[in-house]
């Protein structure tokens, strides 16, 4: 009989740890099939990203951390970064360090759901409550993609999620352990996004209305209860300072100012309020300042403002709080001009299931927020005070879907205990209608904000149009592909997307007028690159040149790849490699660099050459690469594969510049094009030369490819 109760109270613990498990699995996987997808990398972004990632390699190869150009910034998160670029660069495959990155924060990720179940059944006591809060974290849009870019946002929430986790545990448990590591967590977060050191006060408010909530309600009690609060309220915050004052003394140190953390505050105030198209004005005029001098003069800039217009932060305080209650994969998959590089259309069924979750979460989430305070009062409003403080600092300064994400976790927290609260009967009492109206409010704002059913069934012709559009580009149907992506734009006229691909269709079709006119500029790195290459086909060598050369290093991907599978240059019997003109011939190669002999590209372990003919290739053709050897050792084994052929093996002399010539092999090329497959051994020159910042895996110099008939 015993063996049979027992066996029935394990029967639930054993299905909810299963389905936690799965849920844990569930979310690894997605961010491993996200990252399988996703052709965005830090080491071509010159936007956030890109700094974070250029900071975190300085400092992995030399040891030597720099602020940012124009502001000092949060370092925990490119510590982090750099912990996995260094062990890339150690095992001698820095080429794979921001993979090593994403594989880092996968592993967080698989955490958070487990935190957050525990989190969510002890703050609701309920394990359902904390399975639908795992499942959240494991299989959110967000949260997903927010895992395979290199932002502070994953390495915050981690902490962040970490950091409620304890205080619940302390709550129910009382120990002090459990308060300094919430407060070590909190100082942590501070150091990934500043403002969570001044809500260290949250904490310490949190105390005080706890212990008020279980004292007596004679005032004696009530002032011994604060008392009581003092010590635990001196650990956390004390916990917390010490794993920030380091780097506040190191700030000192180095600029003569107490800077706690950052200077995003100050500057970012001041760029917020002064006209949006001055923004770059005001960076370039920072970036001729003394570091030390910048957040001080950026903040008697803002207070200028300020003074002269008391009010300008509140003017578009509505507009902005507007804009925050949208769903969010529709905006960006349907409204916006352009994927920006994003994998939207692939990952569009997740992202479009992630829309239903959020929405579903946030309606439970409001309702929870306004309803009975089962977790108690001193959690309740230790909750609106974060969700108000998250909502403050985005209308004061500006809005972007990643600082939103942990205001979404805590209304979804709320949802997954309101999802699982008990009724017990639907009565009307006030709580029930603020409840109603706060749900109401929500729908509002969603809906007003766009007309989603006519967004919704333009984006789905405008999709339709498009991938079909790309199927026969990719067929060489051009006429067809021409038709299709006009389908699409009648959809959604100013979809940049589909002007790109449709001036392709119409270079492809030797309309290059037609082509450039189509094109915006400035309107994506794709529309660039492809303008790039229209001025290149059509003679203007020395524009395209400098564009091309420009765009390939702010492209955020490997744009090396995307030109070679999209643009369909002009038959060449001759490339110069590394001079500007060389993008859709080439893959695998570092960006391009000068040298005494011209221009040239190091070639990085592996990389494609395809050269386009106008005729098929004869017999007795000849490929003559112009290349020198790397400088790892004397001769570079190099293995060439040209079309079909077998592999050929080179050995290419370190030093000077000199041709070798390969045979085509008969029947190489099926096509009018030749494929020259390349593969090499790589050196790290960080690894030989102590004096040398250079991370990137190469492996030998390659100037110019010739196919002499």
């Amino acid at each position: 009989m015993s063996s049979t109760v027992s066996e029935a109270r394990a029967s639930p613990l054993a299905t909810t740890c299963a389905l936690l498990a799965l849920l844990a699995l569930a979310g690894v996987v997605l961010r491993l099939w996200f990252i399988s997808v996703s052709p965005l990398d830090p080491r071509y972004s010159n936007a956030d990203d890109g700094d974070y990632y250029r900071r975190a390699l300085r400092f992995a190869v030399t040891g030597a951390y720099v602020d940012d150009a124009w502001l000092i910034r949060p370092p925990l998160h490119v510590f982090f970064f750099a912990l996995w670029l260094r062990l890339a660069l150690i095992l001698g495959i820095p080429q794979q360090g921001v993979l090593f990155v994403q594989l880092a924060q996968t592993a967080l990720a698989a955490l958070m759901p487990l935190i957050g179940y525990d989190l969510a059944r002890r703050l609701f006591g309920s394990a359902r409550a904390g399975l639908l809060f795992a499942g959240f974290l494991a299989l959110w849009h967000p949260l997903v993609e927010q895992t395979t870019v290199l932002f502070s946002e994953h390495l915050y929430l981690f902490l962040f999620v970490l950091h409620l986790w304890l205080l619940v545990r302390y709550d129910q448990e009382g120990r002090l352990r459990d308060l300094a590591l919430a407060g070590v967590a909190l100082g942590a977060a501070a150091l990934t996004r500043s403002p969570a050191l001044y809500a260290g006060m949250f904490v310490v408010g949190w105390l005080a209305v706890r212990a008020l909530t279980v004292a007596q309600p004679d005032m004696a009690s009530r002032w011994e209860a604060v008392k009581a609060a003092i010590a635990p309220a001196i650990v956390v915050i004390a916990a917390c300072l010490a794993i920030v004052a380091p780097w506040t003394m190191r700030n000192y140190l180095m600029y003569g100012h107490l800077i706690p953390v950052d200077t995003l505050g100050q500057i970012n105030l001041w760029l917020d309020l002064d006209d949006v198209a001055r923004r770059n004005e005001h960076i370039e005029t920072l970036r001729r300042m003394p570091q030390s001098e910048r957040h001080i003069y950026a903040l008697e800039r803002a207070r200028e403002i300020l003074a002269a217009d008391p009010l300008r932060p509140f003017r578009p305080m509505w507009d902005t709080f507007r804009h925050i209650w949208k769903a969010q994969f529709i905006e960006d998959y349907f409204v916006k001009q352009s994927f920006f590089t994003r994998p939207l259309r692939e990952t569009a069924p997740l992202g479009l299931a992630g829309d239903l979750i959020w929405l579903t979460f946030t309606t439970a989430g409001l309702a929870g927020l306004a309803g009975q305070a089962r977790e108690g009062v001193h959690f309740r409003l230790f909750f609106l005070a974060w969700i108000g403080y998250s909502l403050l600092t985005v209308l004061i300064f500006h809005v972007e879907p990643r600082y939103l994400l942990p205001l979404w976790v805590m209304i979804a927290l709320y949802g997954a205990g309101m999802a699982t609260a008990r009724w017990n009967g639907a009565r009307a009492t006030p709580r029930l209608a603020l409840q109603a109206a706060i749900v109401a409010t929500f729908f509002g704002l969603l809906l007003t904000y766009r007309d989603y059913p006519a967004i919704i069934s333009s984006g789905v012709a405008r999709e339709r149009a498009m991938i079909a559009g790309l199927s026969a580009y990719q067929a060489h149907d051009y006429p067809a592909a021409e038709q299709a992506f006009r389908a699409a734009l009648a959809a959604q006229p100013r979809f940049v997307d589909a002007q790109v691909h449709l001036a392709l269709a119409l270079a492809a079709q030797q309309r290059y007028d037609e082509a450039l006119a189509l094109i915006r500029r400035n309107s994506s790195r794709h529309a660039e690159l492809v303008f790039g290459a229209l001025l290149r086909d059509t003679g203007k060598t020395a524009q395209a040149a400098n564009l091309l050369t420009y765009i390939e290093t702010i492209a955020g991907e490997d744009i090396q790849r995307w030109a070679l599978t999209w643009l369909h240059p002009p038959p060449v019997a001759i490339l110069s490699v590394g001079n500007g003109l060389d993008m859709g011939y080439l893959t695998g190669f570092s960006p391009a660099e000068n040298g005494v002999a011209g221009g040239f590209r190091w070639l990085e372990g592996q990389g494609m050459i395809v050269l386009p003919f106008a005729e098929p290739l004869d017999n007795d053709a000849v490929v003559i690469l112009s290349m020198t050897g790397g400088e790892a050792a004397t001769t570079t084994p190099l293995t060439v594969r040209i079309g079909n052929g077998p592999e050929q093996r080179v050995g290419v002399v370190r030093g000077q510049w000199r041709r070798y010539h390969l045979l085509a092999p008969t029947g190489s090329v099926k096509e009018q094009r030749l494929v020259i497959a390349l593969r090499a051994p790589t050196f790290v020159p960080a690894l030989r030369d102590p004096a040398s910042d250079d991370a990137r895996a190469l492996s030998l110099r390659l100037a110019r490819v010739q196919v002499r008939r």
